[in-house]
């Protein structure tokens, strides 16, 4: 009896070690956070924004232990937050329920299907995996107290903060995206700049006097004189100012067009608008700039007519309190607020955009709410192009545009920018590139599949395609084969070199339609960025730079690829040394 009833007991116990352990592993797979799998190290790969992703995961039985990304084509800067919190957030998380990173969300989703590909080869319960945690609320009031608070971390927001801790400013800088560098990161980080030394150095002549007389011209006469003077004033210095803090530019200065001279156009270091930001947000750090990202500014503080601070919150929900003897808003254009293009950019039409999903107008809408007076240019940074082929950018134009009925309207080889203010000015929405098979190339073939190129065989039947009605096509290539033989265009004074005949071969149409790069108008400001109000006094404690307040630079065509970044360059540091010195009673 004894000795049965010892065998119970152990029976028991065996029992009960089985189904702790069966119900230990259902419940930790069931969470996401655990599970089975064959030891090892996998790679794997998914289609990213630029190319492949590659990745390698490093499991043991019961976790995952290491997610690296190994090789990826993504824009440095851009997908940097994706690259490397995606995998600490697996790995930490132990879960593939991880958010992805906004403002590089093809990144991230590609990143999530590599390593779910990686896990599959382990064995591992993706399922499982997938299920997503309940985060704990821990949300908390926080509240700060600095001397100047900068919302927005682009070019011009990163110079004021700059300047304003390098006038001895307590300084707290404002990110609403998961990285600095809002569209100047994206860009190419062409600069415009007049008498400086890398122009010298290359044997360019030219004055700041002209540079300003350049912005005037543009800018029809209805832009500031005072604001492109300053910008045009101390450019050089201002491409100075940016070595100094770690800037590197190539020995090459670039032309904005064949038509316009001199070139002014300075270029980073690999053409990379990261190799602009980086060094400016490390320069900011080094002064002691507090950097809060994914922390977008929800609202201004004020106390009677004074600013006095901003209302934010964080990714963890926490509401954060920053009081200031100064706000600056740097919070770039609203290109991607529907709601904000159509009341102050109604001839924009239908667009697409290559500006960050940042760009929703937030200090726009921050200082309409202050009062502040908003300049209406209906106006932005605009190109018609098609965006596979990029057609419509740049001088590469030998054939003709064609507006939708037809019938030619301009001269091809002028700028990109006066092109498409051409259109506008027209009532042109889009328009169509027509040449023949001397220019086709692969882009074209993908644009053909896409849907937004032609080809046929005859004007005719490329007319038909198109929609149009193939005697007007017809006369109008008809006509442009005319005066290319001639060699001279008697109907819009395209240069003779660039008059070629459309008749070798197969025939093509590439559709060219809206995008933008940016916004022009947004808060009026004094030459020190102190926000104005509707009767142009200033609103105590408010200043603004870039392209929140880029009306009174730029009116309605953009001068071209590097002025809007030496103008933000140019008004954030005005803006951050205004509101440092105001602060400190200096």
């Amino acid at each position: 009896m004894n000795m049965l009833k010892n065998n119970k007991g152990i029976l028991s116990i065996v029992l009960l070690l089985v189904f702790t352990l069966l119900t230990g592993c259902s419940g930790s797979t069931a969470e996401g956070s655990k599970g089975s799998y064959k030891a090892g190290s996998y790679t794997a790969e998914a289609k990213g924004h630029n190319g492949n992703i590659k990745v390698e995961v490093i499991v043991d039985e019961e976790s995952i232990k290491e997610v690296k990304v190994l090789e990826h084509k993504e824009t440095k800067g851009v997908a940097d937050a994706a690259i490397t919190n995606i995998p600490e957030g697996i790995v930490k998380e132990q879960t593939l329920a991880v958010d992805t990173i906004t403002g590089c969300t093809v990144s991230s989703k590609a990143i999530l299907a590599a390593v779910e590909d990686a896990l599959t080869q382990a064995d591992g319960d993706i399922a499982a995996l997938k299920v997503k945690k309940e985060k704990n609320n821990t949300a908390q009031k926080i509240i700060k107290e600095t001397d100047v608070v900068v919302v927005g971390a682009g070019i011009a927001g990163l110079s004021a903060a700059i300047e304003a801790a390098d006038n001895g400013a307590k300084v707290i800088l404002l990110e609403k995206m998961p990285a600095v560098g809002g569209s100047t990161i994206r860009s190419g980080a062409k600069i415009l700049a007049a008498e400086s030394s890398i122009q010298k150095a290359a044997g360019i002549e030219d004055s700041a006097e002209d540079f300003a007389d350049f912005l005037m011209e543009i800018g029809e006469g209805k832009v500031d004189k005072d604001f492109v003077s300053l910008i045009a004033n101390n450019s050089a210095e201002n491409i100075e100012w940016l070595m100094d803090n770690g800037v590197k530019f190539k020995d090459e200065i670039e032309p904005l067009h064949s038509y316009r001279t001199p070139a002014r156009g300075h270029k980073v270091y690999e053409d990379s608008g990261a190799n602009l930001i980086m060094p400016l947000q490390d320069k900011a750090k080094e002064l002691g700039v507090e950097i809060l990202l994914q922390t977008p500014a929800l609202s201004l503080i004020t106390e009677g007519e004074k600013v006095t601070g901003v209302k934010a919150e964080n990714s963890n929900g926490d509401e954060i309190t920053i009081n200031a003897g100064a706000v600056i808003l740097a919070t770039g254009g609203f290109d991607r607020n529907p709601e904000l293009v159509k009341k102050y950019f109604p001839s924009a039409g239908e667009f697409t955009t290559t500006v960050g999903e940042g760009n929703t107008g937030d200090g726009l809408i921050m200082g309409e709410e202050a009062g502040a007076q908003i300049l209406k240019n209906d106006a932005g940074i605009r190109l018609a192009l098609n965006r596979t082929t990029m057609l419509g950018y740049g001088e590469a134009a030998d054939g003709l545009f064609v507006t939708p009925e037809g019938k030619r309207f301009m001269d091809e080889k002028d700028f990109h920018f006066t092109r498409t203010r051409i259109m506008y000015d027209l009532n042109i929405e889009h328009c169509f590139y027509i040449f023949d098979e001397s220019d086709y190339n692969e882009k074209v073939g993908k644009a053909i599949e896409e849907g937004t190129a032609f080809e046929a065989d005859s004007i005719e039947d490329l007319a038909g395609k198109i929609g149009m009605d193939s005697k007007v096509l017809k006369a109008t290539v008809d006509r442009y084969n005319e005066l290319a033989k001639k060699g001279k265009d008697d109907d819009f004074n395209k240069p003779s070199e660039f008059l070629t005949a459309i008749a070798k071969g197969k025939l093509y149409a590439v559709k060219l339609s809206g995008n933008t790069s940016g916004t022009i108008g947004g808060l009026k400001i004094t030459i020190d960025g102190e926000v104005l109000n509707i009767e142009d006094k200033v609103i105590s404690g408010l200043y603004a730079a870039g392209e929140v307040a880029n009306g009174q630079i730029f009116y309605r065509e953009y001068p071209g690829s590097g002025s809007s970044i030496i103008a933000n360059l140019t008004f954030g540091r005005q803006a951050g040394a205004a509101a440092a010195k105001n602060v400190q009673g200096k």
